[in-house]
């Protein structure tokens, strides 16, 4: 061991960004870091917590200040980007589908959005065909005061879908940069998602144009001028809602946690603000959060006590549930939030054969996707979390939406995730808060869940992939105003350490080990099942087989571009929104090995191809390979915010030094831990590659400097104390003793 003054020594200025959860007042745990050599960047009112930069080495002294389990990693939060919703179903590209240019646009007002409602429902096809919220246009119910806050990328000016009427009625910019919340350069994302919401045009496209002839040849009552079929409307589902954004995303990279939190607060403060009739107050009654990202404990963590002041606050959450599907337990934080409004995104097959059309040429587009019921979207993440709760709640279409903010300001665009399913929902949310002023947050919330229709998909899905079902704005309306619906969230069974239990005991869902074989048969074009495999430490491979595919109809009748098939995906154990696939293809049969994979709940995902044009069944066999019991180089351990220091001794002439360190349980406990690996070479630089969320941290050095190393073990956030950590180095395969 090394005395502690060497250990600060040694990591030097290195800091670490942290969230605190402490209750107010902040004074005493301000007083602490400060003294430590730290300092407090964010102190939020609306919620109990902290934002700050503590040195590495004082990690310890401060949570014996604040207790153990109280501060976490300011984890960044991965810049939201669309999804390409043809992945692995390549065909030669014959046009550019965000390139479509309109001749004419023309700004739609109350009036002439009734009037599309009424006489042209089926206009509404392209983005909101069966949410039913052309009924509550048809009646004036356009979100028309109704103010939606975007935490997102901010604005790209310009683009008439929201400039013509002056949807963004505010704009706040949380980056820092030189670009600000306003910006042409900025990245197009939030100006698309505000849209979603609060789009209101007519575009005219000419006869010769590629997207009209795409739209009458795959859903010819998508127009409001028949027959001359010319006008296509881009109508958000709250299309006179107002918009105001805050900017959390830089034109690259993601963003802290901390930042997306002190947008969060802010939108409380100006809700409340109105509420005490202050001045600059806002009547902010939603908000849209298209983003998430990974966390070790979903629905206790501090996103959730944010979106829980959110709606305490009158304010409804509505966030994307993650673009990580097909496989389980794969919803991100803040979607996986207990009072969440959690969006998975549908696939409507319209949509889908339009883009398709645009990208791959008016033959191939037309046998792209022969299945025309409405599907949950591959990428859409699926539940449960790892504390067993059932997610997302509902979907809404997220492939190939309809909208502007990508290119030039007269350009056309397109996008696919669950970025786009959300805002859809959330201009939904904006419509039931006209339309029945008495309801609250959580009974808008509440509605939307209840009124969802389950029987609109076509694919099998279930209660973990699509949620309750396709959102209906109508039915949420009037059983609204029926006035009983209950304005409370339901509160969770305390959630058991072992996500194993949590799942089977909150799911239809089981959790098997050893050799298991399974029969998968007649999966629907899009429908899936899954093997959920327990990983156990020392697992040396994961051997998964499928064999036996067997399509239903016969090849004559199968998709022309593909065939029928199986998309086979395997997660690793991680949870919550990682996306970590060690096999994601298209196949009639394979073997994949998956080596060294972590412990937990590997999930194998036994898709039907959505592109197929029947059923499909197959046989799947998952069998482990195990080493012998492992040698270590040592095992104990570790309590919150603990450093522990070994020394270790290359010799020269040494190739390669392996570190791994993991916890025995690793991802099948709830909440996780957060173990760091950090070394310190004989020069004295610090080496943070293991010092990461994985479990476990694995860092290989190829030629490593000869003479004394340090290696610490940061216990960061210790949220079991009946967990082990093992840690193993090896010397060109040996292990140190």
């Amino acid at each position: 061991m090394f005395p502690l003054f060497l250990l600060v020594s040694a990591l030097g200025a290195q800091t670490e960004q942290v969230l605190i959860r402490v209750a107010k007042p902040y004074t005493d745990v301000v007083r602490a870091i400060e003294q430590l050599g730290g300092r407090v960047t964010l102190q939020y009112q609306h919620f109990d917590a902290l934002a700050a930069e503590i040195p590495r080495s004082q990690l310890a002294a401060l949570t014996a200040v604040t207790g153990a389990g109280k501060i976490t990693k300011d984890l960044i939060v991965p810049a939201p980007q669309p999804i390409d919703a043809t992945i692995g179903r390549r065909l030669a590209s014959t046009g550019d589908e965000n390139q479509v240019v309109a001749d004419s646009v023309q700004s739609l007002g109350t009036a002439e959005i009734a009037d599309i409602a009424g006489a042209t429902p089926e206009a509404y096809r392209l983005n909101n065909s069966i949410i039913n919220a052309a009924p509550l246009h048809a009646g004036g119910i356009t979100g028309a005061g109704v103010v939606v806050a975007v935490i997102d990328s901010g604005i790209r000016p310009g683009f008439p879908h929201i400039s013509l009427d002056g949807s963004v009625i505010g704009c706040q910019d949380f980056v820092g940069d030189a670009f600000g919340c306003t910006n042409p350069a900025n990245d197009f994302h939030g100006t698309f998602v505000a849209g979603m919401i609060s789009a209101n045009v007519n575009f005219t496209f000419s006869v010769a144009s590629a997207f009209r002839n795409a739209v009458l040849a795959e859903c010819p009552s998508c127009f409001a001028n028949p027959p001359v079929n010319t006008v296509i409307p881009m109508i958000g589902t709250a299309p006179l809602s107002s918009i105001y954004a805050f900017r959390v995303f830089g034109r690259t990279g993601g963003a802290p946690t901390s930042r997306i939190l002190a947008a969060i607060d802010r939108v409380i403060d100006l809700r409340q603000k109105f509420n005490a009739g202050q001045s600059g107050g806002v009547n902010i009654k939603v908000c849209n959060m298209s983003l998430g990202g990974p966390t070790l404990a979903p629905g206790s963590d501090i996103e959730n006590a944010a979106i829980n002041a959110l709606i305490a606050s009158d304010i409804v959450p509505v966030i994307s549930a993650g673009n990580d599907g097909p496989a389980t337990l794969t919803v991100g934080s803040p979607g996986s939030a207990i009072a969440a409004l959690t969006v998975g995104a549908a696939s409507l097959a319209h949509n889908e054969r339009i883009g398709a059309r645009l990208r791959f040429g008016p033959v191939n587009g037309s046998l792209f996707r022969p299945f025309l019921g409405t599907q949950t979207a591959y990428f859409s993440s699926r539940g449960p979390n790892a504390d067993g709760r059932v997610d997302p709640d509902v979907s809404s279409n997220g492939t190939w939406c309809y909208g502007q903010g990508s290119g030039s300001t007269s350009s056309i665009s397109f996008g696919s995730g669950t970025s786009f399913s959300s805002p859809s929902v959330a201009g939904v949310a904006a419509l039931l808060r006209q339309a029945v002023p008495g309801a609250t947050a959580r009974q808008v919330r509440n509605a939307i869940i209840s009124t969802a229709n389950p029987a609109l998909f076509a694919d099998g899905s279930g209660l973990l992939d699509r949620g309750a079902g396709y959102v209906d704005a109508l039915a949420a309306r009037n059983l609204l105003a029926g006035g009983n619906v209950p304005d409370s969230v339901a509160v969770p069974n305390q959630p058991n350490s072992n996500v194993k239990v949590n799942i089977e005991a909150n799911t239809t869902l089981n959790v098997s080990d050893g050799l298991v074989r399974k029969s998968v048969g007649s999966l629907k074009p899009g429908q899936r099942s899954d093997v959920l495999y327990r990983v156990v430490p020392n697992t040396k491979q994961v051997i998964v087989t499928l064999s036996n595919v067997t399509p239903a109809l016969p090849p004559a009748q199968q998709n022309q571009l593909y065939g029928d098939d199986i998309l086979l995906a395997i997660h690793s154990a991680k949870t919550s929104s990682i996306g970590d696939y060690r096999f994601f293809d298209f196949t009639r049969g394979t073997t994949a090995v998956v080596n060294d994979p972590e412990p937990g709940i590997l999930r194998v995902s036994v898709n039907g191809d959505w592109t197929n044009a029947g059923t499909i069944s197959a046989d799947v066999v998952v069998v482990s390979v195990t080493d012998p019991a492992p040698q270590l180089t040592t095992q104990g351990k570790i309590v919150p915010g603990q450093l522990i220091a070994m020394p270790l001794m290359i010799p020269p002439g040494t190739s390669t030094a392996e570190f791994r360190i993991s916890w025995r349980e690793n991802w099948g406990r709830y909440p996780l831990n957060d173990i760091d690996l950090i070394l310190i070479a004989p020069n004295g630089s610090v080496n943070f590659s293991g010092a990461t969320l994985n479990s476990p941290e694995t860092v290989t050095i190829k030629n490593p400097a000869t003479g004394l190393w340090r290696i610490l073990l940061s216990g960061f956030e210790i949220n079991t104390d009946d967990d082990k950590f093992e840690l193993r180095i090896a010397l060109d395969g040996k292990v140190v003793q």
